[in-house]
């Protein structure tokens, strides 16, 4: 009897050590292979550079989820690729395989270019001004020799003339931390904003160009790891104004002058772990930096310096229902008035409700808020009607549409007051508009976007726009 009892306890201490190993020591596996498929023109190399995982390392097996949303993020940012799929699965025991099914883009686009000069399309939709459109043709070849570069060339001829050759993202180091780009331009126009009167832009239109500008430009980006990214550019700008507008407006390029050029500084940080460029649903950005106009390099040249910090915050709260918020602040830090350098809220960053007002100023302040529900997450309609294979990706065509709540404030300061000569209300003085808002969200990054806006002077409207609220 005593012997029974001793085999029992004998044999019941293997089972608890058996049962107690398997619970203390984690469940690691090692990556033993990393598949990519779809890859028809991207290296493989430029891919590895975005995955949170390599071959050979060690993860843990709750961890793998994680690793491949990042992943996927990563991919998905670089604007590549229209689809990014990641799977997981034990090869043998101990050992897990990633396998990468990629969707690449169309990366060769002649282009036909046709697009409004306004501050934003219901600004133009309201006047439906053929005069200021803009057109031209051009070539864009994106993912170049498999890398992420990009080859870009515009000529756009009438009333805004454009001539642009830019090359971007060329890396200089096998890990891909550091690259540069190129950009030179030639542009001249016929029509220009060279006032601002009640709050609105004045226009003039001659048979002649009002302005001819030149411009170089060359940038430097350090992105060692997944989310932070130095930018360093130095540019030359030279800006001549006609007599014309000189005449109209002396302040234009600054008091006496009719001509404005100087070399430029550029720093800017961006942190930026949102799951997407172009609608971001969850994540954060912080982007901070400054710009120096004017290096004392050339004789006359024009001096200030621009301050900018911008934050913005997106979460999920529960199934379907997203929030965002953010702030956005910029300031002009210049001993003189200069029409042509001067913005404020109105142009690529505004208060919603405010689309047909310019309020231009030294410092401006802009706070962005939104809850956002999805109506129909992410669907991809397979339309079978390119049967040719380097056209298969134009067959699924992903779409999602969001509704939503939003509330903005924003605040310009007119440091000198030239805008209050002009009877310009806005400047020094709160705005803030609420209202709702339906998003349309597909391939190619287009962002088709219908807000009806209650701003503070009374006033309401439907304004369309082509981007997400604030990205």
């Amino acid at each position: 009897m005593l012997k029974c009892v001793f085999s029992f306890i004998f044999c019941l201490s293997l089972f608890l050590k058996d049962s107690w190993a398997a619970t203390v020591i984690p469940d690691s596996l090692i990556v033993s292979g990393v598949i990519i498929e779809g890859n028809y023109v991207t290296s493989e190399k430029f891919i590895f550079r975005e995955l949170t995982f390599s071959l050979n390392d060690t993860v843990h097996s709750n961890e793998i989820e994680d690793l491949k949303r990042t992943s996927i993020n990563n991919l998905v940012k670089t604007s590549l690729f229209n689809f990014v799929e990641i799977d997981a699965a034990e090869s043998l025991p101990g050992f897990v395989k990633f396998t990468i099914k990629l969707t690449e883009r169309w990366y060769i686009w002649p282009t036909g270019y046709l697009n409004h000069t306004d501050r934003n399309f219901s600004e133009w939709w309201r006047t439906k001004d053929l005069s200021k459109l803009e057109y031209g043709v051009g070539i864009k070849i994106n993912n170049l020799r498999g890398m992420g570069e990009t080859l870009l060339l515009n000529f756009r001829p009438g009333n805004f003339t454009r001539y642009e050759m830019e090359y971007r993202g060329l890396f200089l180091d096998k890990a891909k931390c550091h690259s540069l780009s190129f950009l030179t331009s030639w542009s001249a126009k016929k029509i220009l904003p060279y006032v601002i009167e009640s709050d609105k832009q004045v226009t003039l239109k001659e048979n002649s160009y009002l302005i001819k500008s030149f411009m170089v430009n060359v940038h430097y980006k350090y992105r060692k790891g997944y989310f932070n990214t130095h930018n360093i550019e130095l540019g030359y700008s030279d800006d001549r104004i006609a007599d014309t507008i000189y005449t109209l407006n002396p302040y234009y390029a600054g008091s006496g002058r009719n001509r404005l050029s100087y070399f430029n500084l550029k720093y800017e940080f961006r942190r930026d772990n949102r799951d997407s460029h172009i609608y971001p649903k969850t994540g954060h950005l912080l982007v901070a930096g400054f710009n120096r106009k004017g290096l004392n390099m050339v004789h006359g040249e024009y001096n200030s310096t621009d301050i900018f910090v911008q934050f913005y915050i997106y979460k999920k709260v529960i199934k379907r229902f997203y929030v965002a918020t953010g702030l956005w602040y910029h300031s002009v830090l210049d001993d003189e008035y200069v029409f042509s350098t001067t913005t404020g809220l109105g142009y690529l960053d505004l208060v919603r409700g405010y689309e047909y007002y310019a309020v231009n100023g030294d410092n401006a302040f802009l706070f962005k808020s939104l809850v956002k529900y999805e109506i129909l997450p992410m669907k991809v309609i397979n339309m079978k009607i390119w049967p040719i294979r380097n056209l298969h990706q134009f067959n699924r065509v992903p779409v999602e549409i969001y509704s939503n709540l939003f509330f903005d404030a924003g605040y310009v300061n007119d440091r000198y007051g030239m805008y209050k000569n002009y009877n310009s209300t806005l400047v020094n003085k709160m705005m803030y508009s609420f209202g709702m808002g339906i998003d349309f969200v597909t391939y190619y990054d287009k962002v088709f976007r219908v807000d009806y806006s209650f701003n503070a002077l009374g006033e309401r409207g439907l304004f369309i726009h082509w981007k997400a609220a604030f990205r």
